[in-house]
């Protein structure tokens, strides 16, 4: 039995232990998708504590066709989808973060963190729904067809989002490495 089928095994029968193992696994990761998507840390945060509150209340209930981390992974972008269109937070008051968090060489830290913010920055450019896209398949290592089902539409809708998304970004990078 896989490690998340033992954990849900043991939050549906009340183990708060088993809850926090998967918030640790996970919460990086679902943590960077729902930034990626609305760019607020707050908003970001509290997508992320909403899905592990949901959880926690409905484990015994849960029935996962897939993967847990697709699960997770699509709940967070659920939850981001609807601050991003009801616009509760301001989305101008961004806070960096750095992926290098246990780097231990200040001028790698400053890097990580100067590229992940101009990352940001030119993934808040895209259009929502190739954001969206972008951000599930990179970050969130979802397959194609499971964001298609996640957005309802097709799949040739989510590849032609993905392929707009990169042109995009490409364009975009590539100008500020020019100017």
């Amino acid at each position: 039995m896989s490690e998340d089928k033992h954990l849900l095994k043991r939050l549906r029968h009340g183990d708060s232990h088993a809850l926090r193992r998967l918030y640790e696994k996970y919460r990086t990761d679902l943590f960077t998708v729902a930034l990626s998507l609305i760019h607020d840390v707050h908003a970001a945060e509290d997508c992320l504590q909403d899905v592990f509150v949901c959880l926690a209340e409905r484990a015994a209930d849960l029935h996962i066709r897939r993967n847990l981390k697709g699960y997770l992974v699509s709940s967070v972008a659920n939850r981001a989808r609807d601050r991003f269109r009801s616009k509760t937070k301001p989305l101008d008051k961004i806070e960096r973060f750095g992926c290098s968090a246990g780097a231990t060489d200040p001028a790698k830290v400053l890097i990580d963190r100067e590229e992940s913010a101009r990352l940001f920055d030119t993934l808040m450019r895209l259009p929502f729904d190739q954001r969206e896209v972008f951000v599930l398949h990179v970050q969130g290592g979802m397959k194609f067809k499971n964001i298609a089902e996640l957005q309802n539409v097709s799949i040739k809708t989510v590849l032609s989002r993905y392929r707009y998304a990169i042109e995009k970004l490409r364009t975009f990078l590539d100008r500020e490495d020019i100017q």
